[in-house]
């Protein structure tokens, strides 16, 4: 294995104080709903933070596969936007202070970003990892946001899941690294949320919320939430827009919620299942698409990379 060392820079490390929780969410991979980006923005644009470490980018990922964006200018280039893979020291709403790993998964050298985060964790003495991502399910946006668990911290993710399968997974980077903490002996919380297949390609706020109330309960935080919130109402009630003008969406729905209903009695049953069948992902997309091609730009154009269908991108937004 490559030295791990050469791949990220320290800033100002020595200011880290030992025993903090490190909070870890990832886009590019379980990113439904837009989760970790907008996990990402609302701590970094609402909470004091400063970076105490940096990952050396031009290592780590393939810039023709996921091109960065820049700026024309008349006759010129500006604004050249990098991809950044960071560790920050943030204070949460009343100063307590956590550490958070956020950025775009790498496209190479999982093992030794691994081995450098953990070594990162083992000279800072940290606390616990928690970790947070999102993955599209069945399931309907009229019920509560559920759950997946897992980790070690049993007081942090016991008796939450709403749905626990047993099945061989696709892994990233973020469950690469909770599996290799475990086995380091750190200890681990991890909060798989869930979010509407059909509306998993665009920004679904809520399940970011309910993202950071985990995060902020396992962690002893008080993480912003405030402007997540507004825009969820925002989206609850173009949804109930969209909906109530169609009466094959309404019943779509409602087979949702009723397969929800049954699973939320007897959690041993798995959401993939039900005796009526559930609607196809790209129907019901499609069904409700004039919501999606609302959250594009005035001009028709693609949406902004916060509000519409992600699209390959390098940028500091995935």
């Amino acid at each position: 294995m490559q030295d791990a060392a050469p791949i990220y820079t320290r800033h100002d490390a020595e200011a880290v104080p030992p025993g903090l929780a490190l909070l870890v969410t990832l886009t590019g991979h379980m990113d439904a709903g837009r989760v970790s980006r907008q996990v990402r923005t609302a701590l970094r644009e609402h909470l004091e933070h400063r970076t105490v470490a940096s990952f050396d980018v031009d290592s780590m990922f393939d810039y023709r596969a996921r091109r960065p964006r820049m700026r024309f200018d008349r006759d010129r280039y500006r604004d050249l936007r990098l991809p950044t893979l960071e560790v920050q020291l943030v204070e949460d709403l009343i100063g307590h202070p956590f550490l958070l790993l956020a950025g775009p998964e790498p496209d190479f050298r999982w093992q030794a970003v691994v081995e450098a985060v953990l070594g990162l964790a083992e000279e800072w003495q940290v606390d616990s990892l928690t970790f947070l991502d999102a993955a599209p399910l069945p399931v309907p946006h009229t019920r509560r946001i559920g759950v997946t668990t897992h980790g070690t911290r049993a007081e942090a993710v016991e008796g939450l899941s709403t749905w626990s399968p047993e099945a061989e997974i696709v892994s990233g980077l973020l469950q690469m690294l909770e599996l290799r903490a475990d086995e380091a002996g750190i200890p681990t919380a991890g909060y798989t949320v869930h979010v509407p297949h059909y509306v998993a390609e665009a920004s679904f706020p809520q399940a970011a919320v309910a993202a950071l109330e985990y995060a902020g309960a396992a962690m002893g935080l008080m993480l912003p939430s405030d402007d997540l919130r507004d825009a969820s109402r925002e989206i609850e009630a173009e949804l109930e827009r969209q909906v109530s003008g169609s009466e094959e969406v309404q019943q779509m729905i409602a087979g949702l919620e009723r397969n929800f209903d049954q699973n939320a009695e007897d959690q041993e049953r798995s959401l993939l299942e039900t005796e009526e069948g559930l609607p196809d992902g790209d129907e019901l997309a499609s069904a409700v698409e004039a919501y999606l091609a609302g959250r594009a730009g005035p001009d028709g154009s693609a949406p902004a990379q916060e509000d519409g269908p992600p699209r390959p991108s390098t940028d500091d937004e995935r």
